[in-house]
């Protein structure tokens, strides 16, 4: 099972200082680190006799082993001080700085880069958020909204209203779709004030779910009620879901709205859903690590029709994500 073809998320941006950071991915160490504009990942191995590397230091360009003091660059090259006629090497991946976040792949791979930072939105957070639950029982819990009325302050629907949520499952061979409509919770004045919502507006959460890596896209926005009219309010939600370990998923949330200008509602705006996901998707992690279920879990179990996507999903988990290059 080579994860190495496909780009992940393995650390944010704010995360690796100047010093090397230890990472995962599906189970393995890498060290990460900056160096002159540049973004080296390597095993988190040195070759000569195992110490970790990510317990270095970054100097003229290179990590230094805490060890023995040999040092590589992001090339993997490296070189020996008590033997200078060596030329060790150590294996090493392809890493970039992207979206607030720092991803890495194999060499040489070709998988595309996901597109989290969607074109003429404006960011607003990017946030990590570690589940103790496997990648597909994560990726379920994202791409379903008939926990939210019960788990979530602001997302999704009421419980009482769950039975007119109307729900269309689209499957392509490389992507599935999630279209959900349905009544606006109640919320507080002042925040429906801020986003410009009225009393009897609709709900929208359309989401496509990909598999290269796998990552989900959320457009969320609402329908002026009685009418087809959409309101001007959108946000745009980008999460990537990294398998740390076979039990461990990091899930990296990229936010972005429409809302323009440095007035001050749009600051207003930004702020609340800065704290919106932050609290949201902190609810979620914790749910999940409350979770008995791997990733055969969905056998035996009796789904509804919210839980359409799920199968289709883990599918194409295992034959696009998992499967053979």
């Amino acid at each position: 099972m080579d994860l190495l073809r496909h780009w992940h998320p393995v650390c944010l941006s704010r995360e690796l200082t100047h010093r090397p950071r230890r990472v995962w991915l599906g189970g393995v160490p890498y060290a990460v680190f900056r160096t002159d504009g540049v973004i080296g990942a390597l095993p988190d191995a040195c070759p000569h006799r195992g110490m970790r590397l990510s317990t270095g230091r970054v100097r003229g360009g290179q990590l230094v082993c805490p060890y023995h003091g040999w040092a590589f660059g992001p090339d993997g090259v490296g070189k020996a001080p008590g033997t200078p006629q060596m030329r060790p090497h150590t294996a090493c991946l392809e890493a970039v700085e992207r979206d607030g976040a720092i991803w890495m792949r194999r060499p040489g791979a070709t998988g595309p880069f996901p597109a989290v930072g969607p074109g003429g939105f404006h960011p607003v957070s990017v946030t990590r958020h570690r589940a103790a639950a496997p990648l597909e029982a994560t990726m379920d819990n994202f791409t379903e909204v008939e926990h939210t009325g019960a788990v979530h302050w602001m997302l999704g629907y009421a419980p009482e209203a769950a039975e007119a949520v109307q729900v269309e499952v689209t499957a392509r061979p490389d992507a599935v779709r999630v279209y959900n409509r349905g009544p606006q919770r109640p919320l507080p004045a002042a925040l429906r004030a801020l986003i410009g919502l009225g009393p009897a507006d609709d709900f929208i959460d359309d989401w496509t779910s990909y598999f290269s890596p796998v990552h989900t896209l959320f457009e969320q926005y609402w329908i002026e009620g009685g009418t087809e009219a959409r309101r001007p309010a959108t946000v745009r939600i980008g999460v990537v879901y990294t398998p740390v370990h076979d039990d461990v998923t990091d899930i990296y949330t990229f936010v972005h709205t429409n809302a323009e200008g440095s007035g001050p509602r749009a600051l207003a705006l930004r702020l609340m859903l800065r704290a919106f996901a932050e609290v949201e998707v902190r609810l979620d992690a914790s749910l999940l690590g409350r979770l008995e279920e791997g990733r055969g879990g969905l056998e035996g179990r009796r789904l509804g029709r919210f839980d359409k996507a799920l199968r289709l999903q883990r599918q194409r988990i295992e034959r696009l994500y998992r499967g053979p290059a």
